[in-house]
């Protein structure tokens, strides 16, 4: 059942939230999610951040034939983890790693070329429906073109959202953290490894400069977030124990 805006007020309020709560929809820009702004250039859809706090929403759209150091919508990965562009370039390892084989630059992220492309392949990219991706704040008119929701969090409140995402199993690895750029950990991981699982972001070093150094991610599927939002009456987070540690920090300021 899709959650309400009653249920969603009840949780933001229990873990006393007030970063965004971001939708990644795969659906076609329409007047319901304005403002809106197009991605562009080879920006990180990260950067539009502080847009997100305005309540505005990022276009992405398919970028066709696109050159890779000189996009036009968007980071050139963000099309990739988007799946609407599943070719890398025959650098993309070196690219990865030590900057060979004509790749334009190095980024030191693996210790290997032939690591770096072992990650490459067992990628498995989204299929959107159409030309577009959007980004921005959720939306419940258009709940069923959700993909993913994700919460911008400190430490505490990641650690509150972390527990109540594996509240209803005894899975230890019931949350993950996994190797993926920002863009990608928002949609393509979460159901990677044959499972629902709900996903730590904003781990990606290129991205985490357009983000407060106190912010983290913790992306889910719509299905996870409609239990979170319906947490029961006696979860940790109406417990006395929770409270004491957020009347904490705000005493601390």
């Amino acid at each position: 059942m899709a959650p309400t805006l009653v249920g969603i007020e009840r949780l933001t309020q229990a873990l006393r939230l007030d970063t965004p709560v971001i939708g990644l929809y795969d659906t076609d820009p329409s007047p319901d999610f304005e403002p809106s702004v197009q991605a562009k250039g080879r920006a990180c859809c990260f950067a539009y951040y502080p847009r997100w706090l305005k309540g505005e929403t990022l276009v992405i759209k398919r970028a066709e034939g696109d050159d890779f150091m000189n996009p036009t919508h968007g980071c050139p990965g963000l099309q990739k983890h988007f799946g609407f562009d599943k070719k890398y370039p025959p650098w993309m390892a070196n690219f990865l790693t030590d900057g060979k084989n004509g790749a334009p630059m190095g980024e030191g992220l693996k210790a290997t070329p032939a690591l770096a492309q072992e990650f490459l392949d067992q990628i498995v990219f989204p299929e959107p429906v159409g030309d577009h991706v959007l980004m921005g704040p959720l939306k419940l008119d258009h709940w069923d073109k959700v993909k993913s929701v994700t919460f911008f969090a400190d430490p505490d409140r990641l650690a509150g959202l972390m527990t109540l995402a594996a509240l209803w199993s005894s899975d230890p690895d019931e949350v993950a953290a996994p190797f993926s750029s920002g863009c990608g950990l928002m949609w393509e991981v979460l159901n990677n490894f044959g499972k629902d699982r709900a996903v730590i972001g904003a781990t990606d070093l290129a991205m985490r400069r357009y983000l407060p150094p106190e912010i983290i991610c913790l992306t889910v599927s719509p299905e996870r977030f409609e239990r979170m939002v319906d947490f029961p009456e006696d979860a940790f987070l109406n417990r006395s124990w929770w409270n004491e540690l957020m009347d904490s920090r705000e005493k601390k300021g």
